[in-house]
């Protein structure tokens, strides 16, 4: 075999060898999506239509399927989960899990069913994360749906309201001091104790489809940061499956060797000419 004939056969090589991870997590993804197919089918929620009731009773069937008692967890350890953390497949194998393993259960189950979910984070006075739920869009208008591991109380109450994003309303200001009164009174009038006690508990949310704060941690800034701004419906699904993430990034570190090796290809042509 010539040198030549060598050199492109290393070539392939190379290229057939960063394809691997991009053939691995693709195989690992369509099983992740027959997972999901198989449990909305086994369940009978398959086929129903974009409403509150359809999405509440995603979320009623992911709660009662789902272990929450962290000390009893045989699969999932809370302590040593992977940056992306857990992917559906593995989560709906083994069904244990707090609000955020459940949040993502119920994202990738509804955007399956065709509607637009996002992961929204509800944070306490002291500005630490308190609960993870499920931020639902039907024709513009918002509601929370409820992961697991939430008070009873919480729940009911997010079943029978629409309490989205719209009812934080930390960002008010007037500088008439009359109409800020009104506004103050407006908050708790004809508001249900359960509801004015959600609100005294959680104080502020923030969109975590860009996990920003835990990025920046990761690289070491303690810092937080707050997105009040609602995620397209891609980056939402993106954000959910780590499987894909890998894909993708697997799919461009493949194409950027590729590139590399052509242009070291072409440079080593120039090289041999400039002999001549």
């Amino acid at each position: 075999m010539s040198n030549k004939k060598k050199y492109y056969a290393v070539l392939v090589l190379i290229w057939i060898a960063t394809l691997i991870p991009f053939i691995f997590y693709s195989y690992i993804q369509i099983q992740e999506n027959m997972i999901i197919d198989q449990y909305l089918s086994s369940n009978k929620l398959d086929g129903l239509p974009i409403t509150k009731e359809t999405a509440v009773q995603v979320s009623n069937q992911v709660r009662k399927d789902f272990n929450i008692n962290e000390s009893s967890f045989v699969n999932l350890n809370l302590a040593d989960r992977p940056f992306l953390r857990e992917d559906v497949g593995f989560l709906l194998i083994h069904k244990e899990g707090v609000c955020g393993e459940g949040t993502r259960v119920i994202i990738n189950l509804l955007n399956r069913l065709g509607f637009d979910a996002t992961r929204i984070t509800l944070y306490n006075k002291k500005l630490q994360s308190a609960h993870t739920l499920v931020s639902v869009l039907i024709d513009k208008n918002e509601f929370f749906v409820d992961s697991i591991n939430s008070l009873d109380e919480v729940n009911k109450l997010l079943v029978k309201t629409n309490i989205s994003s719209n009812d934080f309303n930390f960002l008010h200001y007037t500088d008439n001091l009359s109409k800020r009164r009104e506004f103050v009174e407006s908050n708790t009038l004809d508001k249900s104790k359960e509801f004015i006690n959600f609100f005294k508990e959680y104080w502020l949310y923030s969109y975590e489809a860009t996990p920003y704060s835990k990025l920046l941690t990761k690289i070491g800034f303690n810092v937080k940061v707050f997105n009040f701004n609602r995620p397209n419906q891609w980056l939402s699904l993106i954000a959910e499956k780590p499987n894909l993430v890998m894909l993708f990034i697997s799919l461009m570190t493949s194409i950027i060797i590729m590139y590399l090796l052509s242009k070291f290809r072409i440079i080593a042509i120039i090289s041999k000419i400039n002999k001549f």
